[in-house]
């Protein structure tokens, strides 16, 4: 078996293709395959991909790219929707040798496109529901041929929303809002299960909290109204949203009121995909609607421009009093008009509104900063003393903000970090875990952050996708820079003895007797040495280890010594070590005044 036919195939399910490859291998069952490696199929094996791919003799990264996943850029792999309790097949692409398609195992899939047959999740032998992670490749666990399954026409809403869901484009897609026809974003699964979930009557009372369908007659039925809302588009849902505003509550007086939860939701999907749906919820509402306030809906610049106090609130999220206080004091633009026995009404622009809003989405306060950059209060204050809040926080924030930082700022600080990232294969550690738990050098760890600022330490790419607590940096270049903090800059007495070749406890004594300069530094709870470079070149200038002298003349120190006394030349530096005597320095001054025969007096 060759390499390249162990590759799943474009767009290849991960179930498929572990069929497949039991198949190979001549496993009649795709469970039996995998309990000869110990694997089952699920949550585990996806998590524990490059366990898996170890054991089945798999290249790295191959399970990965066609498992599902919380947030996937393809909304086929979604975790949320994978089917857990079925794996359909459609018997024609298993007939012509095509793979186990991805999107099969979309709880909202019904059909294959491509053949434009519904799918078959159960078996005409043996009655049971085909399952993930069982059974053959092309053939129930019970041994009947998937390719002889039956062939049933799948009408055209089930084609429109598997090909949606799937990406692909098929003509029928043509019946869908217009942002729909052509794009498939990446939360659809989220909406369809929106509008599929809304009319529905849970067991827990709640909107929104049905659950999935488990085979493919539950999801032909749990998708019923969605092909109404979204393949008689625009009727159907502007029918639905007439509807709901007739049954709300009737003594609400903003549309959103009346509308409720499905309300809320619906404008939680604010990509441009949905557009089409917020306009045509607006003008349902514009036309339908007969309470005072129509809310926050979109509509032309020349509709309703001034907007109550108490409206303006709602849309806000804050207190009608504290924007009446802010339009008397002068802070907003706005108006006041007094009635009766001295009742004021306040109105303001929508412009000032959309104004109020944009500012209290960027300017937060403390916590929420926290939350967007992923930091705790510790590593909060060090970012602060580092210098990197300082462009954050605003002096004179706009009024009715709930804080002074802005994270248009936070973002392009963040931005600015991570378009400095390198790739690196050295061990990293994230900024998260960059606190006082890490290294008790406080001034050590406000210097890794100036240098995370400056763009001096890198993070690693790949890690700057989240926040800046999932930044990545390289262990060893935080590492040097808490050292250099901690002992300063120049070479330890190690380093040094690593660089010329003497001993260490020479190059010690030296430093005591103060014959080379160094700095004393506290490392853990004993006392460091650090010598400069200059100091280095400055010793080397003045003095020759004599135990080097002696190699290089082929002879021993001993030998030197003597010859040495014998000139009336002393050694410095040396100092016992159990019955002998090391570190014997001669100045240079002095031999080249034994060879020249000057007294340093007859010099001068």
């Amino acid at each position: 078996m060759t390499r390249s036919t162990r590759t799943p195939e474009a767009q290849e399910s991960l179930d498929g293709f572990l069929r497949r490859l039991a198949e190979m291998e001549f496993w009649p069952e795709v469970s039996g395959f995998q309990a000869g490696f110990g694997l089952r199929y699920g949550r585990r094996m996806i998590e524990e991909a490059s366990q898996a791919e170890e054991l089945l003799d798999l290249e790295p990264g191959t399970l990965a790219p066609i498992s599902p996943t919380v947030a996937p850029s393809e909304p086929s792999r979604s975790w949320r929707f994978e089917r857990h309790h079925s794996a359909p097949v459609c018997p024609d692409c298993l007939a012509t040798g095509k793979p186990h398609h991805q999107s099969w195992r979309h709880a909202f899939v019904t059909c294959c496109v491509e053949h434009g047959l519904r799918l078959v999740d159960q078996c005409p032998m043996c009655q049971e529901i085909f399952l993930p992670g069982r059974g053959g490749y092309d053939s129930c666990h019970c041994g009947c041929p998937l390719d002889r399954l039956e062939r049933i026409a799948a009408n055209d809403d089930e084609i429109r929303i598997s090909a949606l869901i799937s990406g692909k484009m098929h003509p029928t897609r043509s019946r869908l809002s217009p942002a729909l026809a052509f794009r498939t974003p990446s939360d659809i699964g989220e909406f369809i299960f929106f509008l599929a979930s809304g009319g529905m009557d849970a067991v827990t009372g709640k909107q929104g909290k049905a659950p999935l369908p488990r085979t493919l007659k539950e999801a032909r039925c749990f998708l019923a109204d969605t092909f109404r809302l979204l393949c008689d588009w625009p009727t159907a849902f502007r029918d639905d949203v007439a509807r709901r505003l007739q049954e709300g509550e009737p003594s609400a007086s903003s549309a959103p009121a009346r509308l409720g939860r499905w309300y809320q939701r619906l404008m939680s999907f604010d990509g441009a995909a949905y557009a089409d749906f917020r306009q045509a919820l607006g003008d349902v509402v514009r036309q339908e609607f007969d309470g005072p306030y129509i809310g926050n809906m979109p509509v032309a610049a020349c509709e309703r421009d001034w907007i109550s106090a108490a409206e303006s609130s709602r849309i806000l999220g804050i207190r009608a009093e504290r924007l009446v206080d802010a339009v008397g004091r002068g802070q907003i633009e706005g108006r006041q008009d007094t009635s009766g026995f001295g009742h004021r009404h306040t109105m303001l622009p929508r412009g000032t509104i959309e104004e109020i809003r944009e500012n209290r989405r960027r300017f937060v306060g403390k916590s929420s900063a926290r939350e967007f950059l992923g930091i705790s209060r510790k590593q909060y204050d060090l970012l602060g003393e580092a210098g990197g809040l300082a462009q954050c926080i605003h002096d004179a924030p706009p009024p009715l903000v709930e804080g002074a930082h802005d994270l248009e700022a936070m973002r392009a600080l963040v931005h600015g970090i991570a378009c400095s990232a390198l790739e690196t294969k050295a061990d990293t550690v994230s900024f998260a875990d960059l606190n006082l738990r890490f290294t008790t050098d406080r001034a050590g760890l406000i210097k890794v952050f100036q240098q995370i600022i400056d763009g001096r330490l890198r993070p690693e790419a790949g890690s700057t996708e989240g926040r800046l607590a999932a930044f990545r940096f390289c262990r060893t270049e935080v590492e040097t820079v808490l050292t250099e903090v901690r002992r300063g800059p120049g070479l330890t007495v190690q380093q040094v003895a690593q660089l010329t070749g003497w001993k260490e406890q020479c190059i010690a004594a030296w430093c005591s007797q103060g014959l080379l300069a160094h700095e004393t530094y506290d490392h853990a709870g004993r006392t460091g040495r650090t010598i400069r470079l200059e100091s280095l070149l400055r010793f080397q200038s003045m003095y020759l280890p004599l135990s080097e002298l002696a190699k290089q003349m082929d002879t021993t120190s001993r030998y030197l010594i003597r010859r040495l006394n014998e000139a009336g030349i002393e050694t410095v530096g040396a100092f016992q070590d159990g019955k002998a005597w090391r570190g014997h320095l001669v100045t240079q001054a002095a031999v080249a005044g034994a060879v020249l025969d000057v007294s340093p007096a007859r010099g001068a």
